[in-house]
């Protein structure tokens, strides 16, 4: 990274890297992905003892199947800023975990392109570096606290390092790869996929070269720190010793828990579903078959290949489940375009088109970056803000907006449906959460919040609005000025 940045002008787009970051993990805040939330954030807030054990998703809690590393991230971020303050303001550690998750991404970006920026032709050197760091999918996912993303990013730093000095690594050097691959496998398991198969690779290339104990060493390294992280701090956040990855495989695999609750897919899906993800989803598509066809015996082609597949035979799919390939994409995409250019006359002549295409697109789908990934979080955000004192909050959103990480200790959450009483107790604000999806009559009392301002609920199309998750808040009793 630091050969990387010697170059001024690579320099200079790594700092642009990092103020995009510091206002995206504001202006994109919020969890990526339900999992993000229920599973990390508000597992922490149990832990922190402000949430209760039956406001959270019981299956995957008294399972034991989630990794607890990024819990404790979260309960370590809040704790340091309980130092600081008298009180903690979960949108101020969130902001900070979202940064510090950008500057963590960023970095490894940095490193990974630095690692194998002479593989790519030099006319495209300037071009990879642009598409590492600047592609919206990148920076949209860059600031987020999400097991896929942390993961991938951690894999990347791992694989980086291993590469850099694959054929005489040292012994330090080696250390620092099983850290980083071990605490990729700590945050998703998946990544034990991509892991497998470098593992494999690295085995036949210290084989070769009569290196077999740096690879055993290597083991032992990712095996420590997968027994410090993950089995020591599962132990710590349970109360009981257990070993989170086999509970995952079993609920989730052996159990076909996950197939019957989030449904299954064709083995052939994620092709579809990474071809509709424009402007660069194409190119992730033909660059990897490319890969693994033109280069089997690469290291990419190794991580890559087994990571992709073994996705494809477990049944229920998503595609965020891929995103901790993201990171290696840009080269691929670089190498594949060097070859293909040399071999087609007509996509050397169109290449300067393409990519302004491209990018025109590029940017336009940046201004998602603008929008809080979680839209939820706003009205959660007013409550936060605006009612300091004690308060009851009659909830009638949906459940996967509950998010009680953002609540006051002194706000009381109470479920309500239409006819049901709403006792307003002496000393107290008192809120309704509204879902105006429901098609029920709007509550007669003052709105004082909704996602969408100047009145756009009305104006905006339906299928809009149904597809932003909100809720607006109805005030029945303020007694904030008294």
């Amino acid at each position: 990274m630091s050969e990387l940045l010697k170059n001024n002008t690579y320099l200079r787009y790594a700092l642009l890297a990092v103020a995009i970051a510091v206002g995206s993990s504001w202006t994109n805040f919020g969890h990526l992905c339900g999992d993000e939330y229920s599973q990390i954030f508000e597992f922490a807030a149990w832990k922190l003892g402000y949430v209760q054990h039956s406001d959270l998703r019981l299956w995957e809690f008294d399972s034991q199947m989630r990794p607890s590393i990024q819990i404790w991230a979260v309960v370590g971020v809040y704790r340091l800023l309980g130092l600081l303050t008298t009180e903690v303001n979960p949108f101020a550690v969130n902001y900070l975990i979202y940064l510090l998750s950008g500057i963590l991404s960023i970095t490894s970006i940095l490193v990974i392109t630095g690692s194998f920026i002479q593989r790519v032709s030099p006319k495209y050197r300037d071009a990879f570096v642009v598409l590492s760091l600047f592609s919206w999918l990148v920076l949209y996912t860059n600031t987020h606290f999400n097991s896929e993303n942390i993961c991938g990013h951690l894999l990347l730093l791992g694989v980086a390092l291993l590469h850099d000095r694959v054929e005489n690594p040292g012994w330090g050097r080696l250390f620092f790869v099983g850290f980083f691959l071990g605490l990729s496998f700590c945050c998703r398991f998946q990544a034990g996929f991509a892991i497998l198969g470098l593992m494999i690779w690295f085995f036949v290339s210290t084989w070769k070269r009569s290196q077999f104990t740096r690879w055993v060493f290597l083991c032992l390294a990712l095996l420590l720190t997968i027994a410090v992280f993950n089995v020591l701090l599962d132990h710590s956040f349970y109360g009981r010793w257990v070993f989170s990855p086999y509970n995952y495989y079993f609920q989730n695999i052996a159990s076909g828990t996950m197939d019957r609750y989030s449904g299954t897919s064709p083995w052939f899906t994620y092709l579809f579903l990474t071809l509709i993800y424009l402007p660069f989803g194409p190119a992730y598509v033909v660059a990897t078959i490319h890969q693994v066809i033109r280069y089997k015996t690469d290291i990419l082609t190794w991580i890559v290949a087994p990571f992709i597949l073994f996705h494809c035979l477990i049944g229920h799919k998503e595609i965020r489940f891929l995103l901790p390939m993201l990171g290696f994409m840009p080269v691929l995409i670089m190498v594949a375009l060097d070859d293909l250019t040399r071999r087609f006359s007509f996509l050397e002549k169109n290449i300067g088109a393409i990519i302004k295409v491209t990018w025109a697109i590029n940017i336009i789908a940046c201004l998602s970056l603008l929008v809080p990934s979680a839209t939820e979080i706003g009205g959660w955000g007013y409550l936060y803000t605006h009612y300091k004192k004690p308060t009851v909050l009659y909830y009638d959103g949906s459940i996967h907006q509950k998010l009680l990480y953002y609540k006051r200790p002194n706000l009381t959450v109470i479920g309500w449906r239409k006819g049901d009483p709403l006792p307003i107790p002496p000393g107290h604000n008192c809120v309704m959460a509204f879902n105006p999806k429901n098609h029920e009559a709007k509550p007669d009392y003052p709105m004082v919040y909704s996602f969408f301002p100047f009145g756009l609920e009305s104006i905006l199309p339906s299928a809009v609005i149904h597809s932003v998750g909100y809720f607006n808040l109805y005030e029945l009793k303020s007694i904030e000025t008294k």
